[in-house]
């Protein structure tokens, strides 16, 4: 009883790690195919971006 309760177990780690291997080699050759590694220097910049955007300073009235 013990035995097969771990063998069922057993069976659905391997299938969705089987699942898993599978989607995660899609994904990387569908974004070899399309491209999305080809512009490493934007990519290595990205992080350092600011999505705020700046405020101009506020201009003083007589002058």
């Amino acid at each position: 009883m013990c035995g097969l309760g771990f063998t069922a177990f057993l069976a659905m780690w391997l299938g969705f790690l089987c699942v898993m291997i599978a989607a995660i080699t899609m994904a990387l050759v569908w974004a070899v195919r399309s491209r999305q590694f080809s512009d490493q220097d934007r990519a290595r910049y990205l992080p350092l971006r600011s999505g705020i955007p700046e405020r101009e300073p506020k201009r003083q009235k007589g002058k």
